[in-house]
């Protein structure tokens, strides 16, 4: 009994003295790295506030202010004609004819967003819910079809490889602006009716789908390349040689080795997608309202930032000239929010890899 309980006091781990180093991990090693970049932790926590306020404070927000990001208020513009500014009281004239002291009023907290009068803050969240998901839809297509071609391409090389490569060159070659626009005139119609029992918006899945198949070529090179370093490491061999088969061994000793690229790709892919939905919606072929999104909030008041205001500057028929804040705040939403996500990248790929910091 006494030998059997010095052997188990001698496998104990030793206790670690005030002065020698504690062994770390390595993905505690990366924190530690990431979290010392300054810019990379504060666009962290703004995409935690953006992801937050969108996809949980909409809800709470529609549910607190008594309407929603697409009902209509005909009576929400000042004396002068404008849009209603921020933190403004509008009547709630649904039905209602004769405006009254006792008519009842709901509150804009950015104002109303044009002629429509609908609230601003409601569509401005409601249209970054549907950009996100999107932006995260389309990269989780394009990482898990570049993480399979990646992984297949170079780990078994020769035909695979060949065929791989050749699909990859096909669509990093093909134009996928003009394929949207041309989905937008074909099928989308048929394709905008899928959503999901209301999880996405009219329009949201094709697109998700659409950018995500067409997006998958630069994961697939970065993994391909990663993996025909890998594939002839000591490691790998000794793997092979225990009689490990290819799937294990592409899943437990090569795939790890890949995930941090690709998490930082990611972040990469959900920024160029939601400036790519933008794009779109200024072209006329994005979501269609009245469902929202930052893009189509930008493009409906287009060119109006900078606008000379007065009477006439849009014709004297107008009822409502727009304002200069129907098109900042869904403007500075999409370049916070793509600031955040490439700064953030940018952290994750030093705290990844440390060789890469610049200086």
């Amino acid at each position: 009994m006494s030998v059997g309980a010095e052997e188990l006091a001698s496998r104990a781990p030793r206790p670690v003295g005030p002065g020698e180093p504690v062994a770390r991990g390595y993905w505690e090693l990366v924190w530690g790295r990431f979290k010392r970049d300054r810019l990379a932790v504060v666009s962290g926590i703004v995409l935690v506030f953006v992801l937050l306020a969108c996809f949980g404070g909409e809800p709470i927000a529609e549910h607190f202010l008594g309407h929603g990001p697409n009902d209509i208020f005909p009576l929400a513009a000042d004396v002068n004609g404008h849009p209603t500014g921020p933190w403004s009281h509008v009547p709630n004239s649904h039905g209602v004819i004769n405006v009254t002291a006792k008519t009842p009023r709901t509150l804009f907290i950015l104002g109303a967003d044009g002629q429509l009068g609908r609230d601003q803050f409601l569509r401005l969240l409601a249209g970054g819910r549907t950009s996100l998901e999107i932006g995260l839809g389309a990269a989780a297509i394009a990482v898990a079809l570049g993480l399979l071609f990646g992984l297949l391409a170079g780990y078994y090389g020769r035909w695979i490889d060949a065929v791989i490569s050749r699909m990859t060159e096909f669509v990093m070659g093909f134009p996928i602006l003009l394929f949207l626009i041309a989905l937008g005139r074909t099928i989308s119609a048929r394709l905008d009716k899928v959503i999901l029992g209301g999880v996405f918006v009219p329009g949201a899945l094709s697109l998700i789908v659409a950018i995500g198949i067409f997006s998958w070529f630069y994961p697939a090179r970065i993994v391909r390349a990663q993996v025909l370093s890998l594939r002839e490491r000591e490691f790998v061999e000794a793997a092979r040689m225990v009689g490990a088969s290819d799937l294990r061994i592409i899943r437990k000793h090569l795939l790890p080795h890949v995930v941090g690229s690709l998490i930082v790709y990611s972040t990469l892919i959900v920024a160029g997608t939601i400036i790519l939905e933008a794009a779109l919606a200024i072209l006329n072929f994005g979501i269609a309202l009245p469902d929202a999104t930052w893009g189509n909030m930008i493009s409906q008041n287009w060119g109006t930032l900078l606008a000379p205001g007065g009477p006439g500057a849009y014709g004297e028929s107008a009822f409502v000239r727009p304002s200069w804040l129907t098109t900042f705040w869904p403007t500075m939403a999409l370049l916070l929010t793509v600031l955040a996500l490439n700064l953030f990248g940018e952290g994750l790929r030093e705290a990844l890899d440390p060789r890469s910091r610049r200086g």
